[in-house]
């Protein structure tokens, strides 16, 4: 992790290691497994190399942050997340009042093992066993992305999920997971956000494609149905965030670049 000095944009930021034995992070993500205010990360080690191979684990963050030479993980899916797992998304997915953690591996000839799935990992009273797998899908190429939100408003959690590696963004319905589209036509929308961006208290998603060469959110009107804004085009993106980045009380797009070779933001004019 990188601290922050008194002056951020002049002096250089302090590097703190927290593990060098995870391979293949290609998600990170903070939540708070004990209900107690301090936030945890969780990490993909999505490589088949010891000592954590095809494994999703999180860590503590220690009473002194800065002076722990390395942070303690914690493997909750041992071994069991074959097929190259990209992001991951946190939230109380069965309604237990648990942090639990979902993802997708996009599988394909690069992977060691077989992927194009998502699942969620259900957590325990003590989230430092294994947790329980549960699979939401199984005929996913090119899966990437999966986030717990409530899509239709019936008090159940959902989840909204892209294929980053392959074709289309899809929101899957709780309890029994029958999938929607969203974008059945979008090309490698690599990244996903799951957010109310019009501020009518439903859950919007927002994604760029690197692929399609779009950004692109899509308005719930409330009931699961969606309509496509586009918001840019020539854009071969590869992450997005929605953030304030005026200060102007909206939400913004803050998009990554890849084969655009870019970082751009785009402005949320109502």
């Amino acid at each position: 992790w990188l601290e922050q000095p008194a002056n951020g944009q002049t002096q250089r930021w302090n590097k703190h290691l927290i593990d060098d034995t995870i391979h293949g992070i290609h998600g990170l993500m903070k939540g708070d497994i004990g209900n107690d205010g301090r936030w945890e990360l969780f990490a993909t080690s999505a490589q088949p190399k010891e000592p954590y191979p095809e494994s999703l684990v999180w860590f503590a963050i220690p009473e002194n942050p800065r002076q722990a030479g390395r942070w303690k993980p914690h493997v909750f899916a041992d071994r069991d997340a074959p097929g190259l797992t990209h992001y991951l998304g946190v939230g109380d997915i069965n309604g237990d009042g648990l942090l639990d953690a979902a993802t997708g591996a996009k599988g394909g000839p690069q992977a060691a093992s077989q992927g194009e799935w998502f699942a969620w990992w259900e957590s325990s009273l003590d989230p430092t066993c294994p947790w329980v797998k549960h699979s939401v899908s199984d005929k996913e190429p090119g899966a990437t992305n999966i986030h717990p939100a409530d899509v239709n408003g019936d008090g159940v959690m959902d989840l909204v999920a892209s294929r980053g590696h392959g074709t289309g963004v899809v929101w899957f319905e709780g309890p029994d997971w029958q999938v929607h589209d969203i974008d059945a036509a979008i090309q490698e929308p690599h990244c996903l956000v799951a957010i109310d961006m019009d501020s009518d208290g439903d859950v919007d998603a927002a994604t760029c494609a690197f692929g399609s060469k779009e950004a692109a959110w899509y308005e719930n009107n409330g009931e699961g149905q969606f309509s496509k804004h586009v918001v840019g085009r020539e854009q071969e993106a590869y992450d997005i965030r929605a953030v304030d980045m005026d200060r102007d009380g909206d939400l913004d797009f803050l998009v990554a670049g890849r084969g655009s070779c870019n970082v751009v933001w785009y402005e949320h004019v109502q």
